[in-house]
């Protein structure tokens, strides 16, 4: 139960994460979140990994999880918080479902992984679920409708960098501890964003809006729901509950995003958006339980 309980409370934080963050997306640019929350969690995971054995660190590992980070981090994150500045928190989740379709294409084609046909199948759903929920999106017209369109592409694009990212660290993954893989991914990536803020002399307009109190506290309290609630109980769940469950209950998030996204943001959902969601979900689940 504690499995279970930890897998849902994971996916449940993802989503909550992603509505707070989209909150932070009006006062704050993509890298100033990107460079932010990188810093405030490698400070939070810095406190727990003298307790957590590294492995087996080569230096063609720390090389795979440095490139890794610099993809999925730097590029990847900032392109999602550019995304779901012009888009809703649960458009933006699903959207990012499509990292599933990517990863299992470049799987087979760098990795050499074989996929049976029922995955495809899976892969379908979650592909024509996307497309629902974005086409729904994309509907309005005048310039939201081309904002939506340019949030649009970000996510195509973050998707792209993430699922890159995940095939890099994939073969570092098999030798190295979890946490300290995800802080050395987290670390390379924010020290790009950092070094380029310094270049471009960008740094301090970055963090202006996180100054006071009153900006800096909703930037800690969205970290920390994505850093512990949604990494750490997610770690939790694959302890107590297995691999196959965890990643099961994880991919409910964007049935989380749903009631998040209309209480706290007053966001209307559409019943196609359901649908598509709830297709999305069944394609990730059929592709994630044939996987395990």
């Amino acid at each position: 139960m504690l499995g279970i309980a930890a897998a849902l409370g994971s996916a449940a934080a993802w989503a909550l994460g992603a509505v707070l963050f989209k909150r932070l997306s009006v006062t704050a640019s993509p890298m100033a979140l990107t460079l932010s929350k990188g810093v405030i969690s490698l400070v939070l995971l810095a406190a727990v990994l003298p307790f957590v054995a590294a492995g087996d660190l080569s230096r063609r590992e720390l090389l795979l999880l440095v490139g890794s980070g610099v993809l999925g981090i730097a590029a990847g994150d900032t392109l999602f918080f550019a995304a779901l500045s012009c888009l809703s928190p649960h458009v933006c989740i699903v959207y990012m479902m499509l990292g599933q379709v990517v990863t299992a294409v470049a799987a087979c084609v760098f990795l050499g992984e074989r996929h049976p046909l029922a995955v495809w199948a899976g892969l379908g759903l979650v592909m024509s679920g996307v497309y629902l929920v974005l086409r729904s999106s994309l509907e309005k017209e005048g310039e939201a409708g081309q904002t939506r369109l340019r949030g649009a592409l970000f996510g195509l694009c973050a998707v792209l960098c993430m699922s890159a990212s995940y095939i890099i660290a994939r073969p570092a993954l098999d030798s190295v501890s979890t946490l300290w893989a995800t802080f050395i991914r987290l670390a390379a990536g924010t020290a790009v964003m950092a070094l380029l803020g310094l270049v471009t002399g960008s740094v301090r307009g970055w963090l202006q809006p996180f100054r006071r109190a009153a900006g800096a506290l909703p930037l800690v309290r969205a970290t920390l729901v994505v850093t512990f609630g949604g990494f750490w109980l997610s770690m939790v769940a694959m302890k107590y509950a297995g691999v196959v469950v965890a990643n099961t209950l994880g991919s409910l998030e964007p049935m989380f995003v749903l009631p998040f996204t209309w209480f706290l943001l007053r966001e209307r959902i559409r019943g196609i958006e359901v649908v598509g969601t709830v297709t999305a979900v069944v394609g990730v689940l059929v592709v994630t339980l044939l996987n395990g």
